[in-house]
């Protein structure tokens, strides 16, 4: 008589009835599709077991933060040279939020001016243009800690911003590079 333990080792010698071979061979298909699938996860996840260094993080960091101050450095220096606040700056007589964060960005420039010249590009019969000026004076007052005499207001769009096309399409073709990085022709 054979015991649990032969019986076990002797089955797998035993041949495979023939019904039973379809199933023996979607049995071997299904763990090699497991093994298999199983290895593509885990090289997938990574074999690296060192996190990135904190010296990596920071310098990537460092470049983010400057990279971002530049843009908001631009940014404020822009609203400062434009200094133009238009309708949709407004929301009847009083700031929207676009007003008050191109003034806000008009504040963060660091060059100094005296007076801050604002321009006020809104229609001649704007009912409200003496409520917005008045809204965009004490927006001025209380964020950028300006006093009344240091802010100026003109009607229109500011001037220094336009320049006429004639000029800068003459310049267009100084822009053009060839292949070989010289100025165009």
């Amino acid at each position: 008589m054979m015991n649990f333990m032969e019986t076990l080792n002797n089955t797998h010698k035993m041949p495979i009835p023939e019904m039973e071979k379809p199933m023996a061979t979607t049995k071997r298909l299904f763990t090699l599709c497991l093994l298999a699938a199983s290895t593509t996860v885990l090289f997938a996840a990574g074999c690296s077991s060192q996190p990135p260094s904190e010296s990596d993080t920071a310098h990537s960091t460092a470049e983010i933060t400057e990279t971002a101050q530049l843009e908001q450095t631009q940014e404020a220096s822009g609203a400062r040279a434009e200094c133009t606040l238009y309708q949709d700056h407004f929301d009847g007589p009083t700031l929207s939020s676009l007003g008050t964060t191109a003034l806000d960005e008009m504040l963060a420039d660091s060059h100094s001016t005296n007076p801050l010249v604002v321009y006020m590009d809104v229609p001649a019969d704007d009912k409200y243009a003496q409520d917005r000026r008045l809204a965009v004076g004490h927006y001025l007052e209380d964020r950028g800690g300006l006093k009344p005499e240091q802010i100026e207001f003109r009607a229109g769009a500011n001037p220094e911003v336009n320049s006429p096309v004639r000029v800068q399409l003459g310049n267009y073709p100084k822009s053009n590079t060839d292949s070989g990085g010289a100025a165009g022709h």
